[in-house]
């Protein structure tokens, strides 16, 4: 790609320069920290696109400094600078934040972004027009928005499909970025499918009643699985929505889908709406009534958990361990099988307990971690003591409730051989062991 220095290099921002958009960026940021401005937020939007712009501007900031670059495109950019070519970003952004992200950069010379008109399509050309006083210019784009100045530009270059726009602009592209495009395992990641496992927990009560070869209970378990795995889904998702901002600044989360820019947020927002809808609708369609409601408890109790829940000390592990005993509640509500109280004791502090040595290895970790993902967490190193001794003490507090249980007359209705359950406490105090 030749560079001409008589010309002027305009560079569009979102999904071109960066490998986000600042606006969904910033909308993920207002949901993240003023959740509750979601309620004003479609007010504010049908005054405008611009009103809309500065509304989220008085609420929120996103981290300009974590955003995603486009490398090659930023690398073409520097490279026109240092040749002697004006360079222009030129975005709809809002211009205080477009002017931000440049200042990062240092390679502009002129930022034109939106204040009071929307600074797309052709408001950009005209806007980019009076900027370059008569002088031609070259233009990077990545959307239908940006046809008009591809038409206007000397030379077209485009991040992305080329021919899909090459026809409507009438000309050739100068040249072509790429963008990165999401693989299986990327969306195989970004839902977490290996976390479907965990769901497995509602064929416990089954399991324990003898009833897995009723197939009316089985079928009503399978269905609640199915739903839970698909809310589960979308509710990862959006936990990942919300840490954002943390993962692009950690060695290993930073290459995340989202984090990465590899799948949008856009798209991601799109995955928490349908699987929710999907799965909770689903649930209240092929569940007992009670089923369903607990489905919804969970999903309420997980967005809670993503939003404020998780930065809260000794909050966050009981929320954890009621999640996992919310699915066997679920398995049991939809097969129609009762749950015992032991069963449900059990999971509790079983799973707190594994919650709390989860926290504790984190901890241990922050030693190696910079002090921007220490701060997103509810625990320091100074807890590392607490969390170790109270993640043991809630282990052996597990395997007490298993031992009153195998002896407990219940046990013995239940099963011909209670004796052999026995055998489950070596097999769990070891993995409780393998856990410290």
């Amino acid at each position: 790609m030749d560079t001409h220095t008589a010309r002027i290099l305009a560079v569009d921002l979102d999904g071109t320069l960066l490998g986000t958009d600042v606006l969904w960026e910033a909308l993920t940021e207002l949901v993240r920290r003023k959740p509750y401005l979601l309620l004003v937020a479609p007010f504010a939007a049908l005054r405008g696109r611009v009103h809309f712009k500065h509304w989220l501007a008085r609420h929120v900031q996103p981290d300009f400094d974590s955003l995603p670059i486009n490398k090659p495109v930023a690398d073409f950019v520097r490279s026109a600078k240092r040749n002697g070519q004006m360079v222009v970003l030129a975005t709809a952004a809002f211009e205080p934040w477009a002017q931000q992200i440049a200042d990062r950069l240092g390679c502009f010379d002129t930022v034109i972004g939106t204040d009071m008109v929307n600074l797309s399509g052709k408001h950009k050309l005209e806007r980019l027009r009076s900027v370059c006083d008569g002088r031609a210019f070259d233009y990077i784009g990545d959307r239908g928005v940006d046809i008009p100045l591809w038409q206007a530009a000397t030379d077209a270059f485009i991040v992305g499909n080329a021919a899909r726009y090459q026809r409507r602009i009438g000309k050739a592209f100068s040249g072509t970025f790429s963008s990165p495009r999401p693989t299986l395992r990327d969306w195989y990641s970004l839902l977490r499918i290996e976390q479907w496992s965990k769901n497995l927990l509602v064929f416990a009560p089954l399991l324990l009643a003898h009833k897995l070869l009723d197939s009316a209970a089985l079928g009503g378990a399978v269905a609640a699985a199915l739903m839970l795995s698909i809310v589960a889904s979308a509710l990862y998702v959006f936990n990942d929505l919300l840490d954002v901002p943390t993962d692009r600044q950690h060695p290993t989360k930073r290459l995340r889908p989202l984090a990465s820019g590899t799948i949008s947020l856009p798209i991601g927002w799109l995955c928490v709406m349908l699987g929710l809808c999907i799965g909770l609708g689903g649930a209240f369609i092929a569940l007992p009534a009670t089923a369903a409601e607990l489905v919804a408890l969970y999903a309420a109790a997980s967005i809670g958990y993503s939003l404020a829940l998780k930065r809260q000390p000794i909050v966050d592990i009981l929320v954890l361990g009621g999640l996992y005993t919310l699915r066997i509640l679920i398995g049991g509500s939809a097969s129609n099988t009762e749950v015992s109280a032991w069963l449900l004791g059990f999971s509790l502090v079983f799973f707190a307990s594994l919650a709390l040595l989860k926290r504790h290895s984190e901890v241990v970790q922050l030693q190696h971690t910079a002090d921007i993902l220490a701060s997103s967490r509810p625990y320091s190193v100074r807890d590392e003591q607490f969390l170790f001794t109270a993640g043991i003490a809630t282990a052996v507090m597990a395997v007490v409730i298993l031992i009153v249980y195998v002896t407990s007359d219940r046990a013995r209705a239940l099963y011909a051989h209670p004796d052999r359950l026995w055998f489950i406490l070596p097999l769990l105090l070891f993995w409780i062991l393998r856990m410290c």
